[in-house]
This record gives structure tokens, C-alpha cells and sequence, in this order.
């Protein structure tokens, strides 16, 4: 009886739930093709109306994360047909409201990544990922409609698969994008060992489709060198000459024993303080500080380091800015140096900012001598 009298009742107008997916689109579409996704450094200087929208990226992405995901409960008990005749038109408007969150999300985000700094793996996943589970919950939303439309219980099926996926996808994409603000470590760090270790086998998985190859370390290539010169001095006649010079290297080659000041001592403190903004993955102002050619290179707005010139060196000269003022670094609300941290950065820059120099050859103070000593313990 109750399905006849559905049979004989008149179909449900969806105008206004077209009129909505269909401006979605096209405002998505429209948009993408007026600030296309970028992967590299934008090569043009971003206006402020563009700078002042992306930022609220961080603000807008609650939005569609809210909706979409409460979504997930309501098509769990629209399964059946009986869940469908009560909530379904309920779980359309919720799909509505989290598609239209997600594209200005979408939107929001790639006129941030206008702001400069976000190249890598992490923010290529999250950047892609963020776009097609945004076309797949558009294309979910269309198909929700015609379904309703038609009655047809298949139809929806077909559609929660779609957009579960889609769900999905995005999920992974807000993954990476916390990767890029809190670092690859920050879901996975306090997770038990049953959980961490495949979580991050599938993540260094996903990010070997988008990675280049990693650079190696710049202390490395002096093992590697004095290697090369072994062969080629054996032939000449200098066999008593040649073997002294490499021979202090082989004692450096093995990294696990012999220590260098930038690489456990410097770069500790500068990944903890300073590389969540100027790292592989985001480099703010074209800054990266993950290895010592990039922190001596410095960024955009000058040197980063410059041996010997504590004056010269952009990076000091910010850290030791009042915290009001607006060119200090770490920016307000992120974990500062220590008075400690400071003195030692100060320390080798005034040693002449070395990236060979031995910890066991170095003459550290004695008052940051317990910090040392507590960097290298981890």
C-alpha cells in the first residue's frame, strides 16, 4: 500500500537543488580557469584581494569538513529505503552546503599558494587531492539529484559509493596539508607501532609518485669525493703522497660517529623553530633552512647567514626583534628560540657559519655547553 501511494503521488521537484549544483559548478570551473592550480613558485606577484581571500583558507576548510562529514551519518541511515523517505531530502541539503564549503575551500586555497612558499610532495597531494574530491562531490551532488528524481534506490547506491570515495580522497588531501603546517611526524609521532609504521609506509608510498629525488646531505659529498681520488692517484707516482691526503676521511665517512656542528647541533634547532615555515615543503618567503647550502643561500629578502657578520645576517637580526614587532621570527604564536638556542645560533655564525666543522673540534662556550650536549642527546 505505502508503495502505491508513492507510484500515484506526483514527482518531487528538485529545481531549486538544481539551480544550486549547477552554480557550483560553473563557479568552480569559472574559477579554476581564472586562478588555475599552480605546483611550482608563482612567477607573478599576487594581488592583495587575492592574498586577503587565501588566507581564509585555513578558516572556510572547517566548513566543508563539518558537513561533509556529518553527511557520512546521514547517507548511513538513508541506506535503506525507509532512512531515504525521511532524511534524503536532509542529506541533500547537507550535501548542497558541504559541496558549495569545499569549492570556496578549493579556491581559497590556491590563491594562498599565489602567497609563495608551498612546492613539494606534501602540498602537490593536498592540493590535488583537495581539487578532484571537490569534482567528485560536485559529480555526487548531480547524481543525488537525479536519483531522487527517479526514485531509484540503485541510483543512490551508486552515488554514496561516489561520494564516499570522493570523501575519501579529500581526507587524504587534509592529510598532507596538516604535513605541511605541523610536518610529516605530526599524526603519526604519538601513534602505536601496529598503526605508525603502515600509515607511514602508505604516505612515503603516495609521496614517491609527486617527489623528486632528495638531495643528499651537503657533508656527504666530502666522503664521496675523497673516494674518487683514491683510484685516480694510485696510477700516478705519488703513492706516498696521495694515500695521507684521503686518509683523515675515511674517519669522517661514517656519519653515526663523527658529528658535524650544523648537521646535529644547528639544524636540530632550526627544524624545530624555524623549518615548518622554511622547509622543503613550505619555504615562506622563498626561505628554506632543511640544509646548509639553502640557509646560507637565504631567500628573497637577503642572506640568511653570512659567516662572521652577525649584523649581515637577516635571520639573527629577525630572531632578535622585539616579539611586537612584526618582522620578528618565529612569528607570535609559534614555539620561540631559547635564550640558549640564540646564543648558540650567534656562536657559529661568529665561527665563521661552517657545514664541515666537527663537533669534536668545536670550542663551545661553557655556558651553552649543557645545551649542546642536550641537542646531541635528541
Amino acid at each position: 500500500m505505502p508503495s502505491s501511494a508513492r507510484d500515484n503521488d506526483e514527482p518531487k521537484s528538485y529545481t531549486a537543488a538544481w539551480i544550486a549544483a549547477l552554480l557550483l559548478i560553473v563557479a568552480f570551473v569559472i574559477g579554476l580557469l581564472i586562478y588555475p592550480p599552480l605546483y611550482d613558485a608563482p612567477k607573478h606577484e599576487p594581488s592583495s584581494f587575492t592574498l586577503f581571500i587565501g588566507r581564509f583558507h585555513p578558516i572556510i576548510l572547517h566548513l566543508p569538513v563539518g558537513a561533509l562529514g556529518l553527511l557520512c551519518l546521514f547517507e548511513l541511515i538513508c541506506s535503506t529505503r525507509r532512512g531515504e523517505d525521511k532524511f534524503g531530502e536532509a542529506s541533500l541539503l547537507i550535501l548542497v552546503v558541504g559541496a558549495a564549503g569545499a569549492v570556496m575551500a578549493v579556491m581559497a586555497g590556491i590563491m594562498l599558494s599565489r602567497e609563495g612558499g608551498y612546492v613539494g610532495g606534501n602540498f602537490t597531494l593536498h592540493q590535488t587531492m583537495g581539487i578532484l574530491g571537490t569534482v567528485g562531490v560536485l559529480l555526487a551532488l548531480v547524481v543525488r539529484i537525479v536519483a531522487m528524481g527517479r526514485e531509484s534506490m540503485e541510483l543512490l547506491n551508486a552515488y554514496r559509493a561516489l561520494y564516499f570515495i570522493s570523501f575519501g580522497i579529500m581526507g587524504l588531501g587534509a592529510h598532507f596539508g596538516g604535513n605541511i603546517s605541523h610536518g610529516n611526524k605530526f599524526l603519526t609521532e604519538h601513534a602505536p607501532a601496529f598503526i605508525k609504521e603502515p600509515m607511514i609506509a602508505i604516505e612515503k608510498w603516495m609521496l614517491s609518485f609527486v617527489e623528486k629525488p632528495k638531495a643528499e646531505p651537503e657533508p656527504k659529498p666530502e666522503p664521496e669525493t675523497a673516494p674518487k681520488a683514491e683510484p685516480k692517484a694510485e696510477p700516478k707516482t705519488e703513492p706516498s703522497t696521495t694515500p695521507n691526503t684521503p686518509a683523515p676521511t675515511p674517519t669522517a665517512a661514517p656519519t653515526s660517529g663523527e658529528k658535524l656542528v650544523f648537521q646535529h647541533v644547528i639544524l636540530p634547532v632550526l627544524t624545530a623553530k624555524c623549518n615548518k615555515c622554511h622547509g622543503e615543503e613550505k619555504s615562506k618567503g622563498d626561505l628554506r633552512m632543511d640544509t646548509y647550502v639553502m640557509a646560507m643561500k637565504g631567500g628573497e629578502n637577503g642572506k640568511n647567514f653570512v659567516a662572521g657578520k652577525l649584523d649581515e645576517s637577516l635571520s639573527i637580526a629577525r630572531i632578535l626583534l622585539p616579539d611586537s614587532d612584526d618582522e620578528h621570527m618565529p612569528p607570535e604564536g609559534k614555539d620561540q628560540l631559547t635564550p640558549e638556542e640564540i646564543a648558540l645560533l650567534k656562536w657559529w655564525v661568529q665561527q665563521g657559519a661552517s657545514g664541515t666543522q666537527k663537533v669534536s673540534g668545536a670550542t663551545f662556550p661553557a655556558e651553552l655547553k649543557a645545551t649542546v650536549e642536550g641537542i646531541l642527546k635528541g
